[in-house]
């Protein structure tokens, strides 16, 4: 399943290409996402204030539609616009965490440039965030709900 989340920079007029991100929740990755809530809960038990923890973890691909050379190729420009369509189809400016079919794919050109990425692990979902290259801002993504990862990890009945 792959899940694209709504993302917010620590500086509102400038995002470093960071509109969205993109996290690709296999089975394994919800597992290992329901441990780390587990042990955040865990800590909260003995310590009320622990309230997040965060992992090096580059599981996010940071991207925006908008982002890019201006006056690409033909291709590159088509790519863009197909990205930015099926975004509005998705609705994610009505909502901050959406699903998006398997073969939704990022435009390389679309990509934004990150380091430092960390999930964030707060006890009823999971955020990301990052530091977009070459600048001295970061940003969050929206929570990824623990049910998702629930709903990853348990079998469908067909």
């Amino acid at each position: 399943m792959q899940v694209i989340l709504k993302v917010w920079s620590s500086n509102s007029d400038h995002n470093g290409g960071c509109d969205f991100a993109l996290v690709e929740v296999t089975p394994d990755f919800a597992r290992l996402a329901l441990r780390r809530i587990k042990v955040l809960r865990e800590q909260k038990a003995l310590d009320p204030a622990v309230d997040e923890t965060y992992c090096w973890d580059s599981a996010a691909l940071f991207f925006s539609p908008w982002a890019g050379p201006v006056g690409g190729t033909r291709e590159g420009e088509a790519s863009r616009l197909k990205l930015e369509e099926q975004l509005d189809l998705l609705q994610i400016d009505r909502h901050e965490v959406v699903t998006a079919s398997e073969d939704f794919a990022v435009p390389q050109s679309q990509i934004g440039r990150v380091e430092c990425v960390q999930m964030v692990v707060r006890e009823d979902g999971i955020a990301f965030t990052a530091i977009p290259k070459h600048t001295d801002l970061c940003v969050t993504s929206a929570e990824i709900p623990k049910e998702i990862f629930e709903r990853s990890v348990t079998p469908t009945n067909s």
